[in-house]
């Protein structure tokens, strides 16, 4: 293609989405609420695995021993845990050493342990298994020790978030298919606008031997730049949202000491939000475009 040629169509890209401006609006506002809604969906999904992730790296097990153990029944638990063959390693956290734990978690409002000391909690281990598949197995072992009171296993969690991701995936496909439809709808009828004002005129380019590419590129450029306005638009809105939004939220985890839990931060994701938005935006802006002009170039 000619450098001519290629100003000439991108001047004409340009010039119709003015033409139309109200239209053109329309058609980017929809593209902005189309790729808000995939957004939002996308960045679930990806805290939701980033969190799987995280708990998968925790130790499986984590084993309470009743408050008031001795310390020889202490020892007697720490040895069945020793012993058990589906574990590779383990760490015991004492009272002391679970009460610091406590009181670095409150922090600043440590003050509300005043007048308690490590009685209160009951000594732990930290149980990683050879083979976390046999992570329910071990579970049930642990919990019929003698002095055991509970034992804390992260797999539930781990196949609940698993459960609403998939869904989550779901859900978001099925409406971001309904809002493109809604797209490319309703870009073709405002490029159609365009396409009916100038039909004789493309009949004319036609009759003196254009081709029909020449005469659908500067249509196409329109819906591109329909496409890739809505999608800038969008990924602005997402990421100054998304982004105030993680850090109240990762502030108020940390105060509620839920380590486990975190939100990705917006550096962490705004590469491949901005070439999702501006892949979704091009491919509906040029099909739309695409779409409209068809039925013209039958001469």
């Amino acid at each position: 293609m000619r450098i001519r040629t290629a100003r000439y169509i991108i001047k004409e890209g340009i010039v119709n989405t003015y033409r139309n401006i109200l239209m053109s609006l329309a058609s980017i506002m929809i593209v902005i609420a189309t790729l808000a809604v995939f957004g939002f969906f996308l960045l679930i999904a990806l805290n939701l695995e980033l969190n799987i992730d995280v708990l998968k790296d925790q130790p499986q097990l984590e084993v309470f021993c009743n408050i008031e153990l001795d310390d020889n029944q202490v020892q007697q638990v720490e040895e069945a845990v020793k012993n058990n063959s589906k574990v590779a390693k383990y760490e015991k956290v004492t009272k002391a050493q679970a009460f610091e734990k406590m009181k670095s978690r409150f922090g600043e409002k440590s003050i509300i342990l005043d007048g308690f000391d490590e009685s209160i909690l009951p000594v732990s281990f930290i149980i990683n298994l050879k083979d976390p598949s046999q992570s329910a197995e071990a579970v049930e072992e642990f919990g019929n020790i003698s002095g055991v009171h509970e034992v804390s296993f992260h797999q539930k969690t781990i196949d609940m978030i698993a459960k609403v991701t998939y869904w989550m995936r779901f859900i978001s496909g099925f409406m971001i298919i309904i809002l493109l439809v809604i797209s490319v709808f309703i870009i073709s009828n405002t490029i159609k606008i365009t396409v009916f004002a100038r039909r004789k005129e493309i009949n004319i380019m036609k009759f003196i031997g254009a081709t029909d590419w020449f005469i659908r590129w500067p249509f196409v450029v329109e819906g591109v730049i329909i496409g890739i306005l809505g999608a800038l638009i969008s990924f602005i809105i997402s990421g100054v949202g998304y982004n105030a939004l993680e850090v109240r939220l990762n502030k108020d985890l940390f105060s509620l000491s839920l380590s486990l839990f975190k939100m990705l931060t917006i550096s962490n994701v705004w590469a491949q939000l901005l070439l999702y938005y501006s892949l979704i935006g091009v491919v509906v802006g040029a099909v739309g475009s695409f779409l409209s002009i068809r039925r013209y170039l039958r001469v």
